[in-house]
């Protein structure tokens, strides 16, 4: 497919995705759709300019940090994204200088270019910001989309609409399936816990070590970095003592004759886009635990399982409030979450993939922020009324009794997404080969397309 007029994508850098954009942007050069760039990295930045036009490319940086006298363009409730970046919640003053300093030059870049589409991840503030632009100023006449995996299946993602990863941009491509899709962990997983283990062992330990001493890849105008070495060190140094104390911390064994009814409740990474901005105003896991206990019916259990990769991140006192809460028990992290989740009266999260294989499996699953498997009938987005008002025994049975849809939302599903790997190539290289390349640039194409045909300034030629 090949268009008439040149169509302009904006991509927004972000680490190594940035090499996974560029080799979509050069599939997409050959279908006359120009691409051009916002940056906020030095090192990318210099990567961009010696495959694109420097007029193309927005570089941002931490010299926005300045105080000026410029006035914001909108009210983009700036705080609310300083308080969930993982960066600019440690300088709040230099984030809200940042953040309203660059809404200018990047509104006047994407009018500029004429920019049809923006495509980008949604973990730093200034990335939510222009998802945000770009909704409100329906001038601009740009979509913003952010590709990521679906989780389940395997090996398949879809653009999302929303800030929250929740709204799946729908295509609805002709494809079915016979039965419904089946929970099944993701290979991106088992790749993560293999790093896990790499980073846990002393040699990982060193590596870390080494790293912070070195200040390697720390590019000191980043915005998305600590680059502070006093909150650097106490950070990492925080983060390693709770790793070494995790292992003094009670964890029980899970026994599905002894247990009696319970609900499961998987805990997130955190500091992580996940809970921080998918799952905002609900990112205080700890009072979400207490409030699920203020809640819980008399004789249930409330099963908490840390999530691997997230040890080191609480203290000990952290699962120690949790665990003076009777009938609230901390299981061992390497037990079979599918185990869990099975003989579960009702799972809860805020956004995790244990409500997901939750409903795949038709159990009841609870989650506090809008996610797009709430179409999956046994799984609901609940808020603090709902806790508040309802027992959590009528929510379980209540979703028990809902009509099995399964299948009708696994063809949804696939109708909705593509096959591809958007996987982080700094975890996995095989994003970046060239049968997976040619996977997301065609995804990326069809969808260029279907703006067109909703009416946005993007005009195809005749086939």
């Amino acid at each position: 497919m090949n268009y008439s007029t040149e169509t302009n994508v904006c991509f927004i850098a972000n680490y190594s995705f940035t090499y996974l954009f560029h080799h979509i942007a050069e599939t997409l050069a050959q279908e006359n759709i120009k691409t051009h760039w916002i940056v906020n990295n030095k090192n990318l930045y210099d990567f961009l300019k010696s495959n694109y036009d420097e007029s193309s490319i927005l570089y941002i940086s931490r010299d926005d940090f300045k105080a000026t006298d410029v006035e914001p363009l909108d009210d983009y409730k700036l705080n609310e994204l300083i308080y969930g970046d993982r960066v600019l919640r440690h300088e709040p003053q230099n984030g809200l200088n940042f953040l309203t300093n660059i809404q200018r030059p990047i509104y006047d870049f994407l009018k500029k270019h004429n920019t049809e589409m923006v495509m980008g991840e949604l973990t730093w503030a200034h990335e939510v910001l222009i998802h945000r632009m770009c909704k409100r100023r329906t001038e601009l006449n740009c979509t913003f989309l952010n590709p990521h995996v679906v989780r389940i299946p395997d090996n398949r993602f879809a653009f999302f609409t929303d800030e929250r990863q929740s709204v799946l941009f729908e295509v609805n491509k002709e494809e079915y399936c016979d039965t419904p899709i089946e929970a099944k962990k993701p290979d991106y997983l088992k790749i993560n816990d293999k790093t896990i283990k790499k980073g846990s062992s002393l040699a990982g330990r060193i590596k870390r070590a080494s790293k912070f001493f070195t200040n390697e890849n720390i590019e000191p105008l980043d915005p998305t970095l600590i680059v502070n070495q006093n909150k650097r060190f106490e950070i990492c140094t925080r983060e390693e003592i709770n790793r070494v104390r995790y292992k003094s911390i009670e964890r029980v064994p899970f026994d599905k004759d002894t247990t009696g009814p319970y609900i499961f409740l998987g805990l997130h990474k955190q500091p992580e886009s996940t809970v921080d901005i998918f799952g905002r105003y609900y990112e205080d896991q700890l009072q979400n635990i207490k409030n699920i206990w203020r809640a819980l019916p008399q004789g249930w259990k409330l099963l908490v399982k840390e999530h691997t990769n997230a040890i080191g991140d609480r203290t000990p006192d952290w699962y120690k409030t949790i665990q003076a809460l009777p009938g609230v028990e901390l299981v061992i992290e390497t037990t079979n979450s599918y185990e869990l989740i099975q003989n579960a009266e009702l799972v809860a999260t805020i956004t995790g993939t244990v409500a997901y294989e939750a409903a795949l499996m038709g159990v009841p699953s609870i989650t506090f922020a809008p996610v797009f498997f709430n179409k999956v009938n046994t799984c609901r987005q609940i808020t603090l009324e709902d806790l508040s008002n309802s027992s959590l025994d009528e929510i379980a049975a209540d979703l028990k009794g809902q009509e099995d849809n399964r299948l009708k939302f696994s063809n949804y599903l696939l109708q909705n997404s593509f096959i591809g790997k958007f996987y982080d190539p700094q975890t996995t290289g095989i994003s970046l080969s060239p049968e997976n390349v040619e996977d997301v640039s065609a995804a990326v194409a069809f969808v260029i397309n279907k703006l067109a045909k909703k009416g946005a300034k993007v005009e195809l030629a005749e086939a």
